[in-house]
């Protein structure tokens, strides 16, 4: 059994109705990369595109002024909000773009940057396409009567998940529309295009995708070491489609 925290999270994809969540919970003691695969998962994201993480730390107001050595300056509260972000290295030359990013995402713990002072986080998946992900950290329990072995775990959400590169949020809201009245010119590219003509973007299988959190997770994680590494994948790519069609009948879709 496990005697280490286990981090409650609620996460949400951004600027989606009905809305899409999950609650879920992982150990204490992942990488920060690990929560992304997690949350890659959760919202059927296909570790084809780059992602990162973005945080806001507040500054302390009083010990700003202090080092300013003025008082009574009256300090807009978007200057003491200090953006920190987390992402990838290069595919090539494996360094971080300073420019961009303060952390490399490999080389961060989950629990230090994520805290009850610090409970948010943005996740954003697919630069293009820009799909983000609000996660907050609801609480931290713990649990003697689970393994890691259990973990993670989702329990419960709503809402299929993301279309991938089928242009954000607006194209999502037109593939639920198209399904919606299963007609029309619209209707039958997206069908050609899915390879499915009956897709529910409003289900959502706690069970399958339970299943799946066993595997994917780990699976992503050695698809994007292998972009930065020497890492091969080929074995678990099969895996990977072998996993989704098992899950999803070969076509991206969710029985409800």
């Amino acid at each position: 059994m496990t005697n280490c925290s286990i981090y409650q999270f609620n996460a949400e994809l951004k600027g989606y109705k009905p809305r899409m969540w999950r609650r879920f919970q992982v150990s204490e003691d992942i990488s920060l990369a690990r929560l992304a695969y997690i949350v890659m998962t959760l919202f059927e994201m296909r570790a084809n595109h780059l992602f990162d993480f973005e945080f806001k730390m507040e500054l302390n107001k009083s010990k700003l002024i202090k080092e300013l050595g003025r008082e009574n300056i009256e300090i807009p509260r978007k200057f003491l909000l200090n953006i920190i972000k987390i992402g990838l290295p290069d595919s090539e030359t494996n360094e971080l773009d300073k420019r961009i990013y303060d952390f490399n995402i490999f080389d961060v713990k989950m629990k230090h940057f994520i805290t009850p002072m610090m409970p948010k986080t943005r996740f954003t998946y697919d630069f293009g396409d820009d799909w983000k992900i609000n996660v907050k950290l609801e609480k931290i329990i713990i649990d003697e009567t689970l393994s890691k072995k259990d973990l993670p775990r989702v329990l419960k959400g709503k809402g299929y998940g993301i279309i991938e590169d089928c242009g954000g949020i607006d194209g999502l809201k037109s593939i639920a529309e198209a399904y919606s009245e299963k007609s029309g010119e619209e209707y039958e590219n997206y069908c050609e295009w899915l390879l499915d003509d009956d897709i529910d973007l409003a289900s959502f299988d706690i069970v399958d995708m339970n299943n799946r959190l066993k595997n994917i997770p780990r699976i992503y994680e050695k698809i994007y070491d292998s972009r930065y590494g020497s890492v091969s994948v080929c074995h678990d790519a099969g895996r990977l489609r072998q996993d989704r069609c098992a899950g999803d009948n070969c076509t991206g879709k969710h029985n409800s």
